[in-house]
């Protein structure tokens, strides 16, 4: 039996109470962003997309002209095209540190937060409603994937009343007129952002993101199908979780481009060479919708005791075919925001968070499918109901279909209060136990 008190796992110390008023994009400057550049040299590529959208986040600071909100599943081409820069307010809860991120939530229940706010959205309501990050020349909104994100949207408007707010009404079904009702939004969403910052959407520059982006999703379809391979030919779990943060908020840059075709030749070496990651393979797992990002340890737990590599992400999976082979150099106005409504209804997420449960059931069978998966892992952010009602069954069809048992547990994906690393890996030990018996062929 793997001996789960021998791994060290992360602490925290809670006691202090931290001074939450501080400017958090340094925060994250001084801590995060130097941790990620001392990572050893053999994995300190598989951080670099955090690394860029740091840049970014400073970028903001720098250039508050060219400061656009957008909802984390609002596809930021959008935003690339206009020659503006993304400032997504989540996605600082998903880097800052987390006794920062923890002191923030409990601020926000001082305002009087509701609990079934999740901390992404929690973590930055102080720093939003105080004015402690910089002022928006637009807002980018939208209805998914869940209550939560809709309602924080009344936020945003009631904190910067004198910018007026664009929301995107996602369509509910993937059928064709989704795509068209979704594309004539994004028409007027161009001219909204022509409006608001009084620049002109240059076509050339539209071209060169969309091209951008489509060859992004082409070269993650690629770095996909050398996933299949047994044993899978990347270098740790964690890369997922880059790979997840890098499609929220980096598809239409050329630094995205340049980090996948690392990413893909890093996973063609392994592949030619018949290896894996650093750590032998013995199960292959689907990390089904949460992955708790307080702790990276955890998933070095899964490899070492059990040979357990994650080889499918829920938000690591962004579309899921290639984009079509287009000239985008001469491609018009039209097809441009056809392809871009493409990206928005297949958002990471925001596929699985609006329409029909089903659409989350049946990716999460894809991807156990095609990825060859020993089990599946139903981690549950505790404040996502709406894909907690798709849990029970998902573990069904996982069984019924393909003879894969799937765990289901609780977690908080930023704050370790509410479930910490240890007392996951106390979860998923007699678990991943189970399936090894089962691969082994001791138990049926």
């Amino acid at each position: 039996m793997p001996n789960l008190k021998g791994f060290q796992f992360k602490t925290y110390d809670f006691s202090k109470r931290l001074d939450t008023k501080v400017d958090l994009i340094e925060v994250i400057n001084n801590t995060v962003a130097k941790a990620f550049r001392n990572q050893p040299e053999p994995v300190r590529w598989i951080f670099e997309p955090l690394l860029q959208y740091i840049d970014e986040l400073n970028y903001c600071r720098e250039h508050p002209d060219k400061v656009v909100y957008r909802h984390f599943t609002f596809a930021p081409e959008m935003v690339y095209a206009m020659d503006c820069v993304s400032f997504v307010p989540e996605a600082l809860t998903f880097i800052m540190p987390t006794e920062y991120l923890c002191a923030l939530v409990d601020e926000g229940r001082e305002m009087g937060m509701p609990d079934h706010w999740c901390g992404f959205l929690g973590g930055v309501l102080a720093p939003i409603m105080y004015g402690r990050l910089p002022q928006p020349k637009a807002i980018l909104h939208c209805n998914q994937p869940c209550d939560n994100s809709v309602a924080q949207g009344t936020v945003l408007a009631e904190s910067y009343p004198d910018t007026e707010m664009f929301i995107l009404d996602n369509p509910y079904t993937d059928d064709e007129a989704g795509v068209q009702f979704c594309a004539e939004q994004l028409r007027e969403g161009f001219k909204y952002l022509e409006r608001m910052t009084g620049q002109k959407l240059d076509l050339d520059r539209f071209r060169q993101v969309m091209k951008n982006s489509a060859r992004a999703y082409e070269l993650i379809y690629q770095i996909n199908e050398y996933k299949k391979a047994v044993p899978c030919p990347i270098p740790t779990s964690v890369i997922l979780r880059t790979t997840s943060g890098a499609f929220y908020g980096l598809t239409g840059t050329g630094g995205l481009v340049q980090w996948l075709e690392k990413h893909l030749a890093d996973a063609k070496m392994r592949y030619e060479k018949g290896i894996g990651g650093f750590r032998q393979e013995k199960l292959r797992v689907v990390w089904n919708l949460s992955w708790p990002v307080f702790d990276y340890s955890v998933y070095d737990w899964m490899e070492e005791a059990f040979g357990a590599i994650a080889v499918a992400y829920h938000s690591a999976e962004p579309f899921y075919q290639p984009p079509p082979d287009l000239d985008y150099s001469k491609a018009s106005f039209e097809v441009l925001l056809r392809e871009l409504a493409l990206r928005n209804n297949n958002h990471a997420m925001g596929r699985q968070g609006r329409g029909h449960m089903m659409t989350f059931v049946d990716d999460s069978l894809k991807w156990c499918r095609e990825f060859k998966a020993d089990a599946g892992i139903f981690a549950g952010h505790w404040q996502c109901q709406a894909n907690w009602a798709a849990a029970q069954l998902t573990k069904e069809k996982l069984m019924e279909e393909l003879g894969i048992p799937m765990l289901v547990m609780v977690v908080d994906q930023l704050d370790p209060r509410v479930v910490s690393a240890e007392q996951m890996a106390s979860r998923m030990e007699p678990f991943l136990e189970m399936v090894t018996a089962k691969k082994e062929g001791s138990v049926q």
